[in-house]
This record gives C-alpha cells, sequence and structure tokens, in this order.
C-alpha cells in the first residue's frame, strides 16, 4: 500500500514544469467536476438509501421481504455497466425514444425535447441508481440493532411517525449514513468507465488520459496525489462525524424493533419507492443486457466471452487466493496486538482508487525488471524481459493491495467471534505447527474464509482501472473487453461479457443480505 502512494508523491514533488503546468492546468476543472459529482451523488444516496431502509425496517407492507434482499441487487452492477446500458436505453437509437417519436410523429431529434443522458446530469442519475445501496445497507443494519423501547418512548410522548423520524431516527443513524455516503462517494471518485462514457472530467478520467494519451507521469501523479488527498478528507470527515458520540442503543431481544403495518396511499408509496430503485439501479440495466446479448448472440460472441472469462476466473482466483492469505496473516496480527499502525495502512488500499494505485506501481514495477534483467545479465548472461511490470503478478499485487481490507476485516471477525479455545484444545491433545493449521486453525475458519474469497474474486471481476492499466499485453478480461467495445460505439458485441459480470455479483450480494439477517433476528 505504501509503495505506490510514496512513489507518486515523489514523482508529483519532482515533476518537471510541463507536468506541474499541465497539471495545473486541467486541476481545478478536474476538481470541480469532481466535487460536484461526489456531493450530487452522495446527496441522491443518502436520501434514496435512508428513506428505503426506513421503509423496510419499520414498516410493514406488500413485498417487503422481498425488498429487504432486491433493494441490494443494484451493487451487483459495476458503475461503468451502470452507464453503458442507460445509454443505451435512454439515448436517440434507444427503446424510450423510439416509443416516444413513435407516439409523437417525431422523426428526428430537432422535433421534439427530451433530456441528454450523456451529460452530468446523467452521470449522477445512472451512478445513483446503483451506489444507494450502499446508504441503504448501511442504515437498514444499524435500524435493525436499535432497541425497540426508542421508537416505543417517541411514540408515547406523541410523537407522529415523521416527527419520530427526523427527531429520532435520523439523529441516530447518523453514523450509518455518513458511513455509506462516504463508501458512495470512494466509489464516484474509483469510477473511471462511467465519467468517461459520460464525457465527465473526472480527476480518475484526466489522470488516465494525461498518462495514457499525454505520456505525462509527473502530471498524472500530481492529480494523484489529489485524488488520496480528497479520499484522506473522507476518511477524517466520516470520523469526525462520529467523536465522542454513543450513537447505538443495543437492542433488547424482549423488545424487537417494531414494524408498523401501513394501510392506504402509504402502502402504494412504500411499495412504489421501493419497487422504482430495485427497478433503476437493477432491473432496467439487467433488462437491457438480458435483451442486448440474445439479440448478438452467436459464435464470435461466445468465443469472445468464453476467452476474456477463462482469463477473469483464472486472474481472480489468484487474486482471491493471495489477498486471504495475507488477510489471514494480519487479522492474526492484529488479533494478537502486533503492527496496529502498519495494518491500518495496509488496509486503506480499498479507499484508493484502482487507477491511482496502478499508476503508482507501474514505475517500481519497471524499475525492479530492469534491475533483474541487470543481475541476470551478469550472472547468466540472460535477459527474462518484464517479469513484474505488464504480467500477471502485477495484477495479482494490485489486486492484493486494493482488496486486502475486504479479506481482512471478514477474517478478523471471524477471529474475534471463534476465540482461542479450540486452538488451546488442540495444543493440550498434543497438535501443534502445521498440524494445528490444517486440521483445527483453517477448518474452523473455513466458512468466513470461503465468504471473504468469494468477495474479492467477485470485486477482481468488477475491477477495470487497475486491470485496464497493468494488464499484460493482449490479455483481456470481461471488465476490460466491455469497456473496449464500448468506448467504439459496439456495446452491444459485449453484452454477453457483460451480462457475466452482473451474475458472478449477484452470489454474495444475496447470499450477504440473508446471513446478515440472519445475525440480527
Amino acid at each position: 500500500m505504501g509503495l505506490p502512494i510514496i512513489w507518486l508523491t515523489i514523482a508529483a514533488v519532482s515533476a518537471t514544469d510541463g507536468g506541474g503546468g499541465l497539471a495545473a492546468t486541467m486541476l481545478p476543472t478536474a476538481l470541480r467536476e469532481t466535487v460536484l459529482l461526489m456531493i450530487s451523488v452522495g446527496a441522491a444516496t443518502a436520501v434514496l438509501g435512508l428513506v428505503a431502509a426506513w421503509l423496510t425496517a419499520h414498516y410493514e407492507f406488500p413485498g417487503r421481504r422481498i425488498f429487504d434482499w432486491a433493494l441490494v441487487l443494484p451493487l451487483a452492477v459495476p458503475t461503468y455497466l451502470a452507464a453503458y446500458c442507460y445509454v443505451e436505453f435512454l439515448d436517440f437509437t434507444g427503446p424510450i425514444q423510439q416509443v416516444l417519436r413513435a407516439v409523437i410523429g417525431a422523426e428526428t431529434i430537432r422535433d421534439y425535447w427530451f433530456p441528454p443522458i450523456r451529460s452530468d446530469g446523467g452521470a449522477v442519475f445512472a451512478l445513483t441508481s446503483v451506489l444507494y445501496p450502499y446508504v441503504y445497507v448501511s442504515c437498514r443494519s444499524y435500524f435493525l440493532m436499535q432497541s425497540g423501547s426508542v421508537a416505543a418512548a417517541a411514540r408515547t410522548l406523541g410523537a407522529s411517525g415523521w416527527r419520530s423520524f427526523f427527531g429520532v431516527t435520523l439523529p441516530l443513524s447518523r453514523p450509518a449514513l455518513v458511513v455509506g455516503v462516504t463508501l458512495a462517494m470512494m466509489e464516484v471518485v474509483n469510477d473511471l468507465g462511467a465519467v468517461q462514457y459520460f464525457g465527465v472530467n473526472s480527476l480518475t478520467a484526466v489522470i488516465y488520459s494525461t498518462w495514457i494519451n499525454r505520456s505525462n507521469f509527473g502530471g498524472a501523479a500530481q492529480l494523484a496525489v489529489t485524488i488520496v488527498l480528497i479520499i484522506g478528507i473522507l476518511i477524517l470527515a466520516e470520523q469526525w462525524a462520529r467523536r465522542n458520540r454513543v450513537y447505538l442503543l443495543h437492542r433488547d431481544t424482549r423488545v424487537a424493533p417494531p414494524r408498523e403495518k401501513l394501510v392506504g396511499w402509504h402502502t402504494v408509496f412504500a411499495f412504489g419507492f421501493c419497487s422504482l430503485l430495485v427497478i433503476l439501479g437493477f432491473g432496467i440495466p439487467f433488462g437491457e443486457l438480458l435483451v442486448l446479448a440474445l439479440r448478438n448472440l452467436g459464435p464470435d460472441t461466445l468465443g469472445l466471452t468464453l476467452a476474456a472469462g477463462s482469463t477473469t476466473v483464472v486472474l481472480a482466483a489468484l487474486g482471491a487466493l493471495v489477498t486471504v492469505a495475507i488477510g489471514l496473516v494480519t487479522a492474526r496480527l492484529q488479533r494478537r496486538g502486533g503492527a496496529q499502525m502498519l495494518i491500518r495502512i495496509a488496509t486503506l488500499g480499498y479507499a484508493i482508487p484502482g487507477t491511482v494505485l496502478a499508476l503508482g506501481l507501474l514505475q517500481p514495477l519497471g524499475q525492479a525488471d530492469l534491475w533483474i534483467n541487470r543481475l541476470t545479465m551478469a550472472v547468466a548472461d540472460w535477459r527474462p524481459g518484464l517479469i513484474l511490470s505488464g504480467s500477471a503478478a502485477a495484477l495479482v499485487y494490485v489486486y492484493a493491495i486494493r482488496f486486502l481490507a475486504v479479506s481482512h476485516s471478514s477474517l478478523d471477525a471471524a477471529l474475534k467471534k471463534r476465540g482461542d479455545s479450540m486452538l488451546d484444545a488442540g495444543r493440550v491433545l498434543g497438535v501443534t505447527g502445521w498440524r494445528l493449521l490444517l486440521r483445527v486453525d483453517l477448518p474452523t475458519l473455513s466458512p468466513a474464509l470461503l465468504a471473504a474469497a468469494t468477495l474479492v474474486f467477485v470485486e477482481i471481476v468488477k475491477e477495470l482501472p487497475a486491470t485496464l492499466l497493468l494488464r499484460p499485453l493482449g490479455v483481456e478480461t470481461l471488465a476490460t473487453v466491455v469497456y473496449a467495445r464500448a468506448n467504439v460505439s459496439l456495446f452491444t458485441e459485449a453484452a454477453l461479457p457483460a451480462l457475466g459480470i452482473v451474475v458472478v455479483g449477484l452470489v454474495p450480494m444475496i447470499l450477504g443480505t440473508w446471513l446478515s439477517d440472519r445475525r440480527q433476528r
């Protein structure tokens, strides 16, 4: 984690005047558009996610049990896929405008007005539709952990539903709301495919174009350091919002969180609101992908999908294996109270955009390859070429940095829940060393290991920026195939690979919600 950030900082400070001038010219615009996009998406996800969590946690209405997990489904749709799908769905050649032209008798775009989807507003709409579950999951879990006596006391004192929401529920849920909004904003900063497709000059998009199109590493490094500073501010703001306050009233099992049964138009509103979120965040993107995939199904499309899919599975499996192994080591170290600060720094990679991490690894890995080649030439008169940079090793490395927090948090929680009693019993019976690890330690952690590996696997399948920058020459994953086709207006050819990404992302979304409900009820 420290290597790419330190290298980028050094490169940014020592950048030439040309690089500094380029960064200074592009930074104000990129920073303004990034901040506006973050604020807009953050505010929209806060409202939608909080209301959805409040409805499903506090009220009973038709379909509520289905919405409990269905509202999480948009997380299976990466932001760049949401962008591509909504442009296909709402653009001039999409089904909505085709129907509109047929109804009003229009023939060209000049005959009627339709809001442009490729705009800043379109970017906010598409990103919000798939990022609101961060707020929903965080707030809903928080509501379910609250004691039912709080709401009961508010009703006893004569507070109505809305007054109870604004006077009790909203203040108590502030930490969860801040966490969810912060995660959504971090996803906005990390996004590359969607902002490029909508024409938004965000920091991530400008970094990519500065390095790839202009070959200006110094200017890209300065912009990347700016992103790191923004992420640091978000993390500090989230911690400051929860300073010295206790918001959680632990749930009393004798007083379950009450659910009031809705009637009349309240039922229609709750059902319609939740249905709209699911349709916009998952129904339309998944349906559009399914229609396009079936329409363009053929030998070429199947061959492309299988080739990219097999590469994706291999890379994701390797990345998950390495990341989970490292996560197990860091979780054990934290359990024993060692290297706390280093572990905290190592697990910050999830907050750093993949574009920044990949950019920070390009030069140091290339320098390491140069040293290795010089050594082998001196010792054996042999030049192995690129071993680290431009290889699968570089991808696995950046995946481990990026998603270590995912495996670490899962395994750390599992170690705390299991305790040391089983290991102590094994030692008493004479089982030590590798036998203790293989016969007692790992088997008792197998559910957590499998869950962590699944989550990391899915994140790697969806990852675009880091894979795009560090992949070996000629290697394509599902995400890079979709990106490449969409950028040349051939997204329909990549609908099947895109559908594969969404299907892979569905399993952990549903499983995670189901396990969360089991723990809380």
